[in-house]
């Protein structure tokens, strides 16, 4: 990996598990466009070398407070450049959920936003007891991106999903458990511990049959969430050129 990815991401790796870990703990492990190159190429790194398993955590006590405001979005000076990291989280999001590695997510503090579409992208999730998940993307003006709005809707039903996207509802991880979105809840501070055990409970599966049961799991929803993509990424530019998306970001802390 590159010098400013390993600042981005650190990157451990014991008996075959890489532990990816957000690191920008004075924002909350907030995702810049930089953030999101550096976790493409960790886990690309992660895949080369024949990872058995990707834990993905974040640095100190939060997992990730979603998109750095304070950076802003565009990238670019294309059509799109007003929601260009919504393009690229897009792609990182795709390449977690499909390659052949099981991703198991460890969630201490909070997923917020692109941060809880992080953990949805993951095979397993793995979450404080006193964790909580937060989509508050209208109360900023903006869109849900990251794919929270189909991934939601698919996993809890469209009124459930609304009340969580319309209202910016916070979710508690027992509830998010009781919904499905969490696979394990443990005691606060012990996230990437259990993550750990499971990552080495599966090391212990044929390599061949867990990547091939990963791909039928994305086969059931990739041609569907193809199509819904360009929609989402369309919908974020257009929010984005917005007087109140633009004052949110100032606003942002």
């Amino acid at each position: 990996m590159s010098p400013d990815a390993e600042r981005l991401v650190l990157v451990e790796e014991a008996d075959g598990t890489w532990i990816l870990s957000l690191n920008r703990p004075d924002r909350r492990n907030a995702l810049t466009y930089d953030s999101w190159l550096a976790l493409d190429e960790a886990i690309e790194a992660a895949v080369e070398a024949d990872a058995t398993a990707i834990v993905l955590t974040g640095a100190g006590s939060f997992f990730c407070a979603g998109g750095d405001l304070k950076s802003g979005p565009a990238h670019g000076s294309g059509p799109l450049a007003p929601a260009g990291r919504v393009a690229l989280a897009q792609r990182v999001l795709g390449r977690l959920r499909t390659c052949g590695v099981p991703a198991i997510a460890a969630v201490e503090g909070g997923a917020v936003g692109l941060g809880w579409s992080l953990t949805l992208a993951c095979d397993l999730v793995v979450a404080a007891e006193d964790a909580f998940f937060l989509a508050p993307f209208v109360t900023r003006a903006v869109v849900p991106d990251g794919a929270i709005t189909w991934r939601l809707v698919r996993e809890v039903g469209r009124h459930r999903a609304s009340d969580i996207l319309l209202r910016g509802r916070r979710l508690p991880a027992s509830d998010a458990h009781d919904l499905g979105l969490v696979t394990d809840l443990v005691t606060a501070g012990t996230a990437v511990t259990a993550a750990r055990e499971i990552a080495v409970d599966l090391a212990g599966s044929d390599r061949g049959a867990l990547a091939l049961t990963k791909g039928l799991l994305a086969a059931t929803e990739e041609a569907h969430l193809q199509s819904f993509g360009p929609l989402e990424l369309t919908t974020a530019t257009v929010a984005q050129h917005g007087a109140a998306a633009t004052k949110a970001r100032a606003e942002f802390s």
